[in-house]
């Protein structure tokens, strides 16, 4: 900016000397100059400063993105390995399960088998045993028909079968052939009596 000092020239002219063209103050616009270099100087220090720190923000965020990217591959491995040792889990469950089931039911089979085979009288012997839902169909064959009879009322004392029934019984060439069914009931343990007293 130029600033013009008419009162200069005023006095000038009155002591009879003119003086050609504008004159400039010198001392003003200096200042001035110095203070806009000041203000734009300060504006680029702040705009680096801005910079600077939105860089090395931008830096730490891409730190902390790596950082997290590795995080989640490390713990999609292990919740890879916690799906896997969930499924092991439960298909050891199912199989403890079943061979649980398989021993509760296998000790009623157990017990039919022994307490058929203890009252199985001489010159007697099985040509097939059914057992569901305790309902038992015997079929076999016997020298005589006392040998059948004889097996028949062993069950009926056993205190084991309930419901004989003796089936079809025929004549063969080696004997007597047969069939009955009965039902397994195992006699109930006697209740603990309480104390007289």
């Amino acid at each position: 900016m130029i600033k013009i000092n008419l009162v200069a020239e005023r006095k000038a002219a009155k002591g009879g000397k003119t003086v050609p063209g504008p004159v400039a103050d010198a001392g003003t616009g200096g200042t001035r100059n110095l203070l806009l270099v000041g203000i734009v100087l300060l504006g680029v220090l702040v705009s680096a400063g801005w910079w600077w720190s939105l860089t090395s923000q931008r830096t730490r965020l891409q730190q902390d993105i790596r950082e997290a990217e590795q995080e989640l591959v490390r713990l999609e491995e292990i919740r890879r390995k916690a799906d896997e040792f969930k499924r092991q889990k439960e298909l050891l469950e199912r199989k403890i399960t079943l061979i649980t089931d398989l021993k509760k039911k296998q000790s009623v089979p157990v017990h039919i088998l022994d307490q058929v085979s203890r009252n199985l009288p001489d010159f007697l012997w099985l040509d097939s045993m059914t057992a569901a839902n305790n309902q038992i169909n015997i079929a076999g064959k016997a020298t005589t028909y006392n040998a059948v009879s004889n097996f028949f009322d062993n069950l009926n004392a056993s205190g084991y079968f309930t419901d004989v029934v003796l089936g079809k019984t025929s004549e063969i060439p080696e004997g007597v052939s047969f069939s009955l069914t009965c039902r397994f009931a195992p006699p109930q343990a006697p209740e603990p009596q309480a104390p007289q007293g």
